[in-house]
């Protein structure tokens, strides 16, 4: 089985908690003194809101779940090209 790791970008909401969960995403990651990995995450509907979490909590699948973006099916990917 892969280990699961937490890196820049990744977006994860409570699993418990509350009625409608906030969405926060991963935007920083270090480790403290000890060498214990811990995320920075800001609310994505108010970033103005950002908390520090230890990674083990965000991979703790009874607190938080990953988020996967929604993806466009319309959109080709492409970038449009300038004229």
């Amino acid at each position: 089985m892969a280990r699961r790791t937490v890196t820049t970008g990744q977006q994860y909401k409570r699993v418990e908690g509350t009625l409608t969960p906030s969405v926060w995403r991963v935007s920083r990651l270090f480790n403290d003194q000890r060498g214990v990995p811990h995320a920075v995450v800001v609310n994505v509907d108010d970033p103005t809101n950002s908390k520090t979490l230890a990674g083990s909590i965000l991979l703790d699948r009874r607190r938080f779940e990953e988020v996967v973006a929604s993806v466009d099916p319309n959109d080709s990917g492409d970038a449009p090209v300038p004229s």
